[in-house]
């Protein structure tokens, strides 16, 4: 079974991950670039045997690629094992399984906002998000 967070155990959570969060995005950007690189070696195209004329410098580019990507996905195994799910690691998005009003639900937070304030339902997605009630808000 799946954890269940209070929102004030979701919120405890919230500095580690804006830290998490900025680090994903840093990798994604790095393993963004390094495939565009990857493309651009190939398109220099290949030599009569079959392989690349960039051979090492394309081998060198794919081993950095495939550490950025392992790292993100240390970070990714992370989080998840806390118990809450990124949805979408540009905008910072994180779901967080929850109860509101006895339903089953995310409790939803974007990494600019100051603390959980949102929930919605598992199947609507951020689309379907909205303020929690009143009595889980007491700010």
């Amino acid at each position: 079974m799946e954890r269940q967070f209070t929102i004030e155990e979701a919120n405890q959570l919230i500095a580690v991950l804006r830290k998490d969060l900025e680090e994903l995005k840093r990798l994604q950007h790095e393993a963004r670039q390094k495939y565009e690189e990857m493309r651009d070696i190939r398109e220099v195209g290949y030599r009569s045997d079959g392989n690349l004329i960039m051979l090492s410098d394309y081998q060198e580019t794919k081993r950095e690629f495939d550490r950025i990507v392992a790292s993100a996905n240390t970070i990714l195994t992370g989080i998840n094992q806390r118990g809450c799910r990124v949805t979408d690691v540009e905008t910072g998005l994180v779901d967080f399984p929850a109860e509101v009003e006895g339903q089953p639900v995310y409790l939803c937070w974007q990494k600019d906002e100051p603390e959980v304030g949102y929930y919605h339902g598992l199947e609507e997605g951020f689309a379907g998000r909205r303020p929690l009630p009143q009595r889980f808000n007491p700010s």
